[in-house]
C-alpha cells in the first residue's frame, strides 16, 4: 500500500492510498456514459473508466487529491463539506459513492439529494464499511472501538453501516436495489475463511462475513 501523500502546507494530510479498487470496478455496469464520483480522491479507480471512453467527473474535499484527479478525469473540483448536490439534477447516467456516506452527518438526507443527480433508470454504486463484520463485532462486544486512520475503525466515520440500513436509506431516496456484491478482508486467511462460511451458509451469514456493504442501485 502506498504511503500517504504529503499535502500542501496547512491542509490536512490525505491518508487514503492511490490504488485502483477492483471491488468498485466490478459493481459498475456497462451502461452509462456520464458518471459522477463523490469523494473521488486521486481517482485511480475512476481513471479506468475514462480509459474505457466514459466521461467521469469527480469531486472531493482535498485540494491535494483533486490536483492529481484533474489529470485523470474529464473534470475534477474541490467541494465544501456542506455542498449537498455537487452535480446538477438528472445530469448523470451513473454515480459512484465509494466509502463516502459513512463520513457524512445525517447521510440519509444527503442520499436523497445524491439520487436526484442521477437520471431515472441510471445507477448508483455504493460501498461502505460493514459494522457487523465479525472482527468489528467481536471488538465491540469486548467493550472497545479503536480510532484508526482508515478501514472499518476509521476515526472520521460518523455512521454505523449495515446492509439493512443502507437499503432503507436508498429506498427512501427512490433507489431500487439491483444487486449486492461481496467483498472480503484483504488478509488471505481471513478472506478465505469468511468466503467459505458465507457461501456455505448460502449467504445467510453475509452480514457478518463481508468486510464491506456493497450494492448497486437504480434510480426509479
Amino acid at each position: 500500500m502506498p504511503a500517504p501523500a504529503t499535502s500542501a502546507e496547512g491542509e490536512q494530510p490525505y491518508v487514503y492510498p492511490d490504488m485502483v479498487r477492483e471491488y468498485i470496478l466490478r459493481m459498475i455496469p456497462p451502461d452509462g456514459q456520464v458518471i459522477g464520483s463523490i469523494g473521488c480522491g486521486y481517482a485511480p479507480t475512476e481513471s479506468v473508466l475514462v480509459d474505457q471512453g466514459r466521461e467521469v467527473h469527480g469531486v472531493d474535499l482535498s485540494p491535494h487529491a483533486i490536483e492529481i484527479a484533474k489529470t485523470r478525469l474529464t473534470s475534477a473540483r474541490v467541494v465544501s463539506p456542506d455542498e449537498g448536490m455537487p452535480f446538477e439534477r438528472a445530469s448523470l447516467d451513473g454515480l459512484i459513492l465509494a466509502d463516502v456516506i459513512e463520513h457524512l452527518p445525517m447521510a440519509w438526507n444527503r442520499m436523497k439529494l445524491f439520487a436526484e443527480m442521477v437520471k431515472p433508470g441510471g445507477w448508483v454504486v455504493i460501498s461502505v464499511p460493514n459494522m457487523r463484520y465479525c472482527e468489528a463485532l467481536c471488538t465491540l462486544i469486548g467493550g472497545e472501538w479503536p480510532e484508526q486512520p482508515m478501514g472499518i475503525f476509521d476515526e472520521t466515520h460518523l455512521q454505523v453501516m449495515t446492509h439493512r440500513r443502507l437499503l432503507r436509506w436508498c429506498e427512501g431516496a427512490g433507489l431500487r436495489l439491483d444487486r449486492w456484491f461481496d467483498a472480503y478482508h484483504y488478509s488471505f486467511i481471513k478472506r478465505n475463511i469468511c468466503r467459505v462460511v458465507n457461501l456455505g451458509s448460502f449467504r445467510l451469514l453475509r452480514g457478518f462475513m463481508v468486510f464491506q456493504v456493497m450494492g448497486r442501485f437504480r434510480r426509479v
